[in-house]
C-alpha cells in the first residue's frame, strides 16, 4: 500500500468516526414521550374552559335567537304595514330594517370571534405551562429528548411522561378564567 492510499484511508477511518460518533451519542440519549392532546383535553384547566366554553355558547345562543326573534317581529310589523305606507316609507323602513340587520350580524360575529380569541389565549397558556412542566421533569430525570405521542408510534410505558405531567399540570392550574 503506497503513502497516497493509507492517507486516503486514514480519511476515511476519521470522516467515518466523524459521522458515526454523534449517532452513537444520540443512541444512548434518554428519551421521554408526552400526550400533548390528552393534556389539552383532559386536564382540570382544559376541562375548566370547556365548561365555561359551553356556557357561554348557551348564553350568546339564547342572545342570538333573542336577535333572530326581534328581526322577524320587525319584519313581520313592516310586512303588514305596507299597505298603509307609501312606497317611500315603506323603502325607508325596509332600509332600516336591512340596517338593523347588518348591525345584529355584526354583534354576533364580534361575540363569536371574541370566544374564539379567549379560548385560543387560554389554550395558549395550558400550552405553556405544560412545556415549562415538560422541561421541569426533563431536567429533574435527564431526559435529553422529550417527544409527544403524537409522533410516535410505539412507546415503552416508563417513557411516558403524561400522567405526571397532568398531575403536576392539575396542581399548577386546576382552573383557568377564560376572558
Amino acid at each position: 500500500m503506497n503513502l497516497k492510499n493509507t492517507l486516503r484511508l486514514g480519511a476515511f477511518i476519521a470522516a467515518f468516526a466523524f459521522i458515526v460518533a454523534p449517532i452513537s451519542a444520540y443512541a444512548q440519549a434518554s428519551l421521554a414521550v408526552v400526550d400533548v392532546q390528552n393534556l389539552l383535553s383532559q386536564s382540570n384547566a382544559a376541562k375548566d374552559i370547556q365548561k365555561q366554553v359551553k356556557s357561554r355558547r348557551d348564553k350568546l345562543q339564547a342572545e342570538f335567537s333573542k336577535y333572530e326573534k326581534e328581526l322577524r317581529d320587525n319584519e313581520k310589523k313592516i310586512i303588514a304595514e305596507r299597505a298603509n305606507m307609501s312606497p317611500e316609507e315603506f323603502a325607508s323602513k325596509r332600509q332600516s330594517f336591512e340596517k338593523n340587520i347588518i348591525e345584529k350580524q355584526k354583534i354576533v360575529q364580534g361575540k363569536k370571534l371574541d370566544l374564539e380569541e379567549g379560548v385560543i389565549g387560554a389554550t395558549s397558556t395550558v400550552r405553556g405551562e405544560i412545556a415549562k412542566i415538560v422541561a421541569s421533569i426533563a431536567d429533574e430525570k435527564g431526559y435529553d429528548i422529550v417527544l409527544t405521542r403524537q409522533s410516535v408510534v410505539i412507546v415503552a410505558k416508563e417513557a411516558d411522561i403524561t400522567a405526571d405531567v397532568m398531575a403536576r399540570l392539575n396542581k399548577a392550574l386546576p382552573k383557568l378564567k377564560l376572558k
